[in-house]
């Protein structure tokens, strides 16, 4: 069992990771997550919290999601859910059309279940979750409850203004990884390490050759963060403008709304995303077109952002050992369910560093996203 060992990122995956190694360490084992910007300061902050207990199934990450909804549940009874905005939601695709003319007719107003919105514009209004099966959480404040609660129990410590530069190796072993030296020249040593870096993960160096660094890029997505005067209902809406525009209202009385997402080049760090303001521009003009509510001269637009999220080469996020270095371990490449899946990727994590072995996913389900034969 590792004494020391060292999370790289206080996003979401760090923050789990760290949370459930908290609640199993034992004795003398400490773990420090270092982050060079500031706790949530990615799509960990910046995403909408959308939850949904079975929309991958079928998929290689099925079981996964499945579990980790569970487990958010389970998180919500621990942490106090209600600090960090969980709640169960009704979930709906609306179609709504932009036209002019008679054509737009209001829809009669017992197929119009989502009454916040111009019911002229709403062609259609299709179910795809009720409370049984989607939730929603705030990301930013769910990741400083977990990492809060992690570092309350004394097994925990958050180094935050320094990130990692490189990897560190044994003399005796040139794969085996034993610390990260900061971007200071400090160095600290562990006895595993855990990447946790997002969008960025592929950007650390490791020894080798340049294709051993991990195959994670980035996509850039825009958002907005409105307060409207009157209260908006927990539904969340997924619809047909704009690419695919999602609308959370969520418990704080805000409303979240984000578009597609782009081709920008990844910064170097996450206080280095710039936002391009035809897209949130764009994104405010949508939102006062469909809902009256937020087209009123009292609702306010509190954020303008863009974050990047993780993207692995076959669409699968790597959680695991990685297969060409010792000591070194990965959670990352979530793409749009990195919120979802945080808690199943850091109890994973969590057994892998202090059993040898991961047993609360079945072998099928562990194989999928086993970082093995993924990583070259």
């Amino acid at each position: 069992m590792p004494q020391h060992i060292v999370v790289v990122g206080a996003g979401v995956m760090g923050a789990c990771t760290a949370y459930y190694l908290s609640k199993r360490a034992t004795g003398d084992v400490r773990v420090t997550v270092v982050e060079k910007t500031a706790v949530a300061c990615g799509a960990s902050g910046k995403a909408g919290g959308f939850l949904a207990l079975d929309w991958n199934d079928g998929s290689e990450i099925g079981e996964l999601t499945r579990a980790s909804f569970n487990l958010h549940a389970e998180l919500a009874k621990s942490l106090n859910g209600e600090r960090y905005g969980y709640r169960r939601v009704e979930t709906y695709s609306v179609y709504l059309s932009f036209g002019s003319g008679k054509s737009n007719k209001e829809i009669p107003r017992e197929n119009s279940t989502i009454d916040w919105l111009d019911t002229k514009r709403v062609r259609s209004v299709d179910t795809l979750g009720t409370v049984d099966n989607t939730a929603q959480v705030h990301p930013e404040l769910f990741t400083h409850a977990l990492l809060e609660d992690a570092v309350a129990t004394g097994h925990v410590q958050v180094r935050c203004g320094q990130g990692v530069a490189s990897l560190l190796y044994g003399d005796d072993d040139p794969t085996k990884v034993i610390g990260v030296e900061l971007d200071n020249g400090e160095k600290i040593d562990a006895d595993a390490v855990v990447i946790c870096m997002g969008p960025w993960s592929g950007t650390l160096p490791m020894k080798g050759r340049r294709r051993n660094m991990l195959p994670i890029t980035g996509s850039r997505a825009h958002s907005i963060v409105m307060k409207p005067e009157k209260t908006v209902p927990a539904q969340a809406l997924f619809t047909a403008i704009a690419d695919g525009s999602r609308i959370y209202p969520r418990p704080d009385g805000t409303v979240y709304m984000c578009g597609p997402t782009d081709t920008e080049e990844l910064p170097q760090s996450a206080d280095q995303v710039k936002v391009d303001s035809t897209a949130t521009d764009t994104l405010r003009s949508l939102a006062s077109k469909i809902s009256p509510i937020l087209a009123s001269d009292g609702t306010q637009v509190v954020a303008t952002q863009a974050c990047y999220l993780p993207i692995s080469r076959d669409g699968v996020p790597l959680i695991g050992a990685h297969p060409n270095h010792q000591q070194l371990y990965i959670g990352t490449g979530h793409s749009c369910w990195g919120i979802l899946n945080s808690p199943i990727t850091g109890l994973m994590l969590s057994e892998l560093l202090l059993d040898g072995r991961i047993s609360c996913l079945d072998s099928e389900s562990v194989e999928a996203v086993d970082p093995k034969n993924r990583c070259s």
